[in-house]
């Protein structure tokens, strides 16, 4: 093809994608379809939905082949959690890092985004988990019981208890109330994390991650 075609065909190729509408991928060779598509995240697994005692739905965590997000009842996303290795790397919105939280299976700590201090350690305790904060000072504890969990302050009063019945997970407040609950399979124990009143809900969501999946991720 002599130069001033191919100089007329680029020129043509060029107005058309500047003066049409987006380009999309249904036009696109295959291999190049396929490149970016897997460069979207991908869910993994199910959603863990939780409703209030209204059945409004507050929040839910949707796993994703490298982490999860956490979106609000809206769909708003509220944190990201991405694996690192055998940490979870916990991030707002924005990406901006927010915490880290390694260890495990048996003791998990939340450091702060340098990595450099460690800001909550969640320990085994006998059959339950005791959550202190950087100083060591007991925050809350969690008690297994008879399938469910128990969660206390840190004067030693319930603050919160997890029930299981009929496949349906329920939070509930000293009064009986119910605060929050979820059909979708998650451990009693890990649930009770929601209870930890002193952590903002990104890293209580993220202790429960992090229980579901006590063994961690393997670097991609």
């Amino acid at each position: 093809m002599k130069p001033h075609v191919l100089f007329l065909v680029g020129v043509l190729a060029t107005a058309c994608t500047q003066g049409g509408a987006p380009a999309s991928n249904e036009g696109a060779p295959p291999t190049q379809a396929r490149s970016a598509t897997a460069a979207e995240p991908k869910e993994a697994g199910a959603k863990l939905k939780f409703k209030d005692g209204d059945d409004r739905e507050r929040f839910s965590l949707k796993p994703k082949d490298d982490g999860a997000k956490l979106v609000d009842g809206e769909d708003k996303e509220l944190a990201r959690y991405k694996w690192k290795g055998g940490e979870l790397k916990v991030s707002g919105p924005d990406d901006a890092v927010l915490a880290y939280v390694t260890g495990g299976p048996d003791v998990f700590q939340v450091k702060d985004a340098a990595r450099s201090a460690v800001r909550y350690t969640l320990a085994r305790e006998g059959a339950g988990w005791k959550l202190t904060d950087a100083q060591g000072a007991v925050l809350n504890t969690v008690a297994s019981e008879g399938g469910g969990a128990s969660v206390m302050g840190a004067s030693g009063a319930e603050a919160l208890r997890v029930k299981v019945r009929e496949g349906k997970l329920s939070l509930r407040d000293p009064s009986g109330k119910t605060v929050l609950a979820t059909k979708t399979p998650v451990s009693p124990e890990a649930a009770a994390c929601l209870g930890f009143d002193s952590l903002d809900l990104p890293l209580r969501m993220a202790l429960l991650f992090r229980l579901q999946n006590p063994a961690g991720a393997a670097a991609p």
